[in-house]
């Protein structure tokens, strides 16, 4: 790519969320959750409530979702990781395209970052044993304590590369992302292959079907609309 190409594209960092727009990581997760409810005497809700949860802030999911106190969500976060640490994290499969999607946006200069609520060693240990790590300008995950939200992280993933919000670009499947992208300041486009969004929905923002579009999506997006009704 010549660099009046370079200077030309209209965005230079493409951050991406990982459940449910890298990878399906959902067998991990509703098994870790499962298993951390279990642990704590909990009933377990079915399949398609635990889905909902996907993706979500982990300390808030346990405090506002399952109904914790603060302490006993903790507790519940330190099983749940446990049990993601031991079988979560070899559990993920890569979308179809996604790592096409990742050498192509390389070939055309791209940095390429991550912001998930999933904790940052998880998320990193998973990239390398899929085989995608080495794309990866930045990797920003959950912090220890769990106290960064997702706009913080996109932020994180910016300042690290050295990339002004205008410049950014966040691909992600759910509302959370959504916000999260609109609270940091920057672009957004929503993946319908996941967990979050549906390809039977219309949306305020462009969004992409498959892997193969999001590349196409991106270079040829219009401003975000207003999403006024975005419920999470």
């Amino acid at each position: 790519m010549n660099l009046l190409h370079q200077q030309d594209m209209k965005y230079k960092l493409v951050i991406f969320d990982f459940d449910g727009t890298i990878a399906d990581t959902s067998p991990g997760i509703l098994d870790s959750h499962r298993f951390a409810l279990s642990a704590m005497g909990k009933e377990v809700p079915c399949e398609k409530e635990l889905r909902t949860v996907i993706g979500g802030n982990l300390l808030q999911i346990y405090i506002n979702r399952f109904r914790f106190y603060e302490n006993k969500a903790r507790e519940a976060v330190s099983i749940y990781r446990s049990r993601y640490a031991e079988n979560g994290i070899h559990m993920a499969v890569l979308y179809p395209g996604i790592e096409m999607l990742l050498s192509k946006l390389k070939e055309k200069n791209y940095k390429i970052g991550m912001a998930t609520l999933k904790a940052e060693k998880f998320a990193k240990i998973m990239l390398s044993e899929l085989g995608v790590d080495s794309y990866f300008d930045a990797v920003c995950g959950m912090d220890e304590d769990d106290r960064l939200t997702k706009a913080l992280l996109i932020e994180k993933c910016c300042n690290f590369c050295d990339v002004e919000k205008s410049k950014t670009i966040l691909i992600g499947d759910s509302n959370n992302d959504l916000l999260g992208a609109k609270e940091a300041g920057v672009h957004f486009v929503g993946v319908t292959y996941g967990f979050g969004f549906s390809k039977d929905e219309k949306y305020c923002f462009d969004s992409a079907h498959t892997t193969e579009e999001v590349l196409s999506v991106i270079e040829n997006q219009k401003e975000n609309g207003e999403c006024e009704n975005v419920v999470i």
